[in-house]
C-alpha cells in the first residue's frame, strides 16, 4: 500500500476522488432524463398506434391493413 508524504495528500486525493464521483453522477443523471424523455415519447407514440390499430371505425385507411394481417384471417 502506498504511503502518504502528508495528510494533505491524501485530502487532496479524496477532494479530487468526490469531484470525479460527483461529476459522474451529474452524467448519469442526465442521460437518464434523456432516456426517459425517449422512453415517454414512445409511450404516446405506442398509445397512438394502439388506439388507431383497435379503432371500430371500417372506412379508416388501416382497415386493409387490419384485414390483410389479421390474426383471424391467419387462423381461418
Amino acid at each position: 500500500m502506498q504511503e502518504f508524504s502528508s495528510n494533505t495528500d491524501l485530502a487532496l486525493r479524496f477532494r479530487n476522488y468526490v469531484i470525479l464521483l460527483d461529476r459522474l453522477m451529474r452524467e448519469v443523471e442526465e442521460e437518464l432524463q434523456q432516456n426517459q424523455s425517449v422512453r415517454n415519447e414512445w409511450s404516446e407514440w405506442h398509445s397512438n398506434w394502439k388506439n388507431a390499430w383497435l379503432s371500430p371505425t371500417g372506412n379508416s385507411p388501416s382497415s386493409h391493413l387490419k384485414e390483410r394481417f389479421s390474426v383471424k384471417r391467419r387462423l381461418g
